[in-house]
This record gives C-alpha cells, structure tokens and sequence, in this order.
C-alpha cells in the first residue's frame, strides 16, 4: 500500500526541481505548525512516525546491550529461558512500533494526494521515503534477532541429538561434534552469520559469544539508519513550515 502510494506520488512530482542538498539535522519532531487543520493533522502523523522510529533507535541500543551481557548457556536451563525471552520482547517491541510507524507515514501519504503544489507533495515523499528507509532497517534487525533465538534453540536440540544419539559431548555450552559422523550441523542455519560467515567456527563458539558477535553486527548497521533519518529531517521540518 505504501510502496504504491510513493510510486504514484513520485511520479507526479517528478517534473518538480529537486530540493536543496543542505547538510541534515537530526531527527525531531515538528516543534511549530502556524497551519490550517488538515496541515496540523500531518504535523501531527509526522510527529508520530518520528517519534516511534527515536523509540526504535533506543529498543536497538537495549538490544545490543542485552546481546552484549546475555547469559544463554544450557548449564542454567532458566537464566537461558529467560534471557532469550528478553530479547524476543525487544524483537517485538521494534516490529510493533515498526508498523506502528508505517501506518503513520501512509496517513502522511494520504494528505499528500490532495496537495496542489507539486513541492509540497515532495517533501512530503521524500520523508516517507527516508524515514521508511529507517523503519525498514530496524524491522530487518528485529527479524535477524528473532531468527538468532530461534536458531539458538534449534541449534540446543540438535546438540541434544548428536549428544544421545550419535555418541557428541558438552563443553559447557560448546558443542563438540562426534568426528565419526561429522555431524557439524553447518547448514545455513542463520546463526552461523554471526560466526563471521565461517560455520566451521560455529562448534568452538558458546552461545554467549554468538550474541556478542550478532550485537557487533546490529551495531554495524545504526549508521545507515542514522543517514535515512538525517535524510528525513529536512524535507519535514520544512514541509511543516511551509504549512
């Protein structure tokens, strides 16, 4: 619905001059509208769809921390139970704000059909579009993360199986595998990103190690979601003063 409302809104902008590339602010919500309603009704979606998307970038923070100090060893069944249940609400908290924040910016859509003036309706697309670049990127990271747990706990029930069947043993919660099968369980399991790209080092890491290494790459991935919300500042702020 949103992807079909930019395409259909870009397409009538286009013949318009491109905006001027000053460097972008932070984002922040629109402080000011001396506007009619229908103005202050965007204000307002805009205001909303900011704010949901600073809430993400503070879930994403936590979410690193707890990847950095998580304890998921299978020697303590409840304090592993526990922290994967703490980072499947952060999961969860980022995709419900995520589409919180998409319903925001199609209300922003809609008030931009009914403009005349083909500037202000490419403000208006230019910041759904860098703002849904954000919302985008941090949906994807709730979706790795939720996949990171879920491999977690395939990847204890395979342990198990090697270990009571194929003869495997524990090292704490390192898995050995038994070299007369060579059940490595390499695979495309999508925790082995989070192996370097290597699964042969899956075995040698402990699950604790793995999410160390997944909080290292959520944090590789915050500048590209800063830049789109820099890219979003500008054409919103001045939308809103060109209410």
């Amino acid at each position: 619905m949103i992807a079909q409302s930019l395409v259909a809104l870009a397409l009538a902008a286009s013949t318009v001059t491109p905006l001027t590339t000053a460097t972008p602010g932070p984002l922040r919500v629109i402080v000011r509208v001396k506007a009619t309603s229908p103005c202050a009704q965007m204000a307002t979606h805009a205001n909303a769809a900011i704010l949901l998307t600073l809430r993400n970038d503070v879930t994403l923070q936590q979410t690193i921390s707890q990847l950095q100090n998580v304890h998921l060893s299978p020697n303590n069944e409840i304090q592993r139970q526990v922290g994967m249940n703490e980072l499947l609400t952060l999961a969860g908290r980022l995709v419900r704000s995520s589409h919180d924040a998409d319903h925001e910016t199609q209300k922003i859509l809609d008030y931009a059909k009914t403009l005349k003036d083909p500037k202000e309706r490419a403000r208006l697309i230019a910041f759904v579009q860098a703002i849904g670049g954000a919302v985008g990127r941090q949906r994807k990271i709730a979706r790795d993360l939720g996949g990171f747990v879920a491999a977690i706990q395939g990847y204890k029930a395979m342990r198990w199986m090697n270990d009571e069947l194929a003869g495997g043993s524990w090292n704490r919660d390192t898995y050995v595998p038994n070299p007369q099968t060579n059940m490595n369980y390499g695979g495309g399991d999508p925790m082995y990103r989070y192996a370097e790209g290597s699964p042969s080092l899956m075995p040698t890491l402990s699950n604790d190690q793995l999410a160390a290494r997944a909080a290292k790459a959520f944090e590789r991935r915050l500048p590209a979601i800063a830049l789109d919300e820099a890219s979003a500042s500008t054409p919103i702020q001045s939308a809103a003063e060109h209410c």
